[in-house]
């Protein structure tokens, strides 16, 4: 067998032995882990005021598409200068769970994503609050 038969897996050893500083860093390096060790996911998508857990994914190779989605064009603007974001404006005013359907959603509308796509979501409990990542969650699109 050759090598390029056989499947890859991206492994980072970014920041393996070092504590993380705050809950939204656990979350965007869990989300990447996530990325890089499930079959099937084909994107990750941050709900981001600040940018800052875009900026944190980004930092982790994957080959996945990641996907920032803000209601804030000076987020979008700088989150276009992050390895690998696609910066995609976004302002719902639902929280959790149907903030990230309604996300995953309109990257389908896009043609981002198709049905039966696999995606790594990061959010926060509350969506106008900076700083409040704290959830992962992997949604198919419907």
């Amino acid at each position: 067998l050759g090598a390029e038969t056989l499947p890859s897996l991206n492994v980072s050893n970014h920041r393996l032995d070092v504590q993380f500083d705050n809950v939204e860093e656990a979350i965007a390096m869990s989300a990447m882990y996530a990325a890089n060790h499930l079959k099937g996911v084909t994107a990750i998508i941050t709900m981001t005021e600040s940018g800052r857990t875009a900026l944190m994914t980004s930092r982790i190779s994957s080959g996945l598409p990641i996907f920032a989605m803000s209601r804030h064009e000076r987020t979008l603007n700088l989150t276009a200068l992050y390895r690998g974001v696609t910066p995609v404006h976004f302002d719902s005013a639902a929280d959790g769970v149907v903030a990230a359907h309604e996300a995953v959603n309109l990257l389908r509308d896009k043609g981002y994503l198709v049905s039966g796509d696999l995606v790594i979501v990061t959010q926060g409990d509350v969506m106008s609050t900076v700083g409040s990542t704290n959830t992962t969650r992997i949604l198919t699109v419907e």
